[in-house]
């Protein structure tokens, strides 16, 4: 693993912190409620909060926006965030527009879901002079001391991002999963809002030049098994 990276598991998410020249870029948030752990993982590999100067949120999601309006409160951290998160954000919401990607999915979360309840979080306000609000594959800010391009991987959700490393690491969100196996995902996301776009996603993850997969959900795993399953779904 690229030593620059730090995997922080948070729950079923797993964040990630990158070094960049002198401070942090962190790639998702886990549930409010994972703050407390958050903040136990950062002492335990010697970075304070306060060292994190972006946050790039993959989509809206609960599990992946949760305690991001406490993190950027606390550190005063910039956003990068799709165009179409805006709105969800600000309201806190989950929009739930998807469906299981197949029926073992949709009785293995249907309990799940009841316990869960609402899938809210605290509001997140993004405005223009604290962001980079994104609607097109990009380069990653100059700034943030990371070479990487940040490209569009819609199909989880229409707001889905991705950030690609120009050292081949793909930090994907729910653009691809190694999660709830015995349901024989396959890495394809649990829960899917399109499905071809899902697929031609992967294809632009892996032209891209991406060398290992780095999901939200999951642990890491090598681009070809991504590749395999695309010729059997896609």
């Amino acid at each position: 693993m690229n030593e620059k990276i730090y995997p922080l598991k948070l729950g079923i998410t797993t964040s990630y912190l990158i070094k960049g020249e002198k401070d942090f870029l962190l790639i998702d948030t886990g549930y409010t409620g994972d703050y407390p752990k958050f903040r136990r993982g950062l002492s335990k590999i010697g970075v304070l909060p306060e060292e994190i100067s972006w946050l790039l949120l993959t989509h809206h999601h609960d599990d992946h926006a949760g305690f991001a309006s406490r993190l950027v409160e606390e550190t005063g951290c910039r956003l990068i965030v799709h165009r179409d998160a805006l709105d969800p954000l600000s309201r806190g919401v989950s929009l739930e527009n998807m469906e299981p990607v197949n029926q073992c999915v949709r009785m293995s979360f249907g309990l799940f879901e009841l316990f869960h309840g609402k899938f809210n979080y605290p509001p997140l306000h993004v405005s223009g002079e604290n962001s980079v609000i994104v609607e097109e594959d990009t380069e990653l800010p100059e700034e943030t001391g990371i070479n990487g391009k940040i490209i569009m991987t819609p199909g989880h959700c229409s707001d889905s991002i991705s950030l690609l490393l120009e050292s081949g690491e793909a930090f994907v969100g729910d653009a691809a999963m190694n999660f709830l196996n015995f349901c024989r995902i396959h890495y394809r996301p649990i829960y899917i809002e399109n499905r071809k776009k899902v697929f031609l996603s992967w294809e632009k993850i892996l032209d891209r030049g991406s060398r290992v997969i780095y999901p939200a959900h999951g642990k890491p795993f090598p681009a070809d098994r991504l590749a395999r399953s695309l010729k059997r779904f896609g």
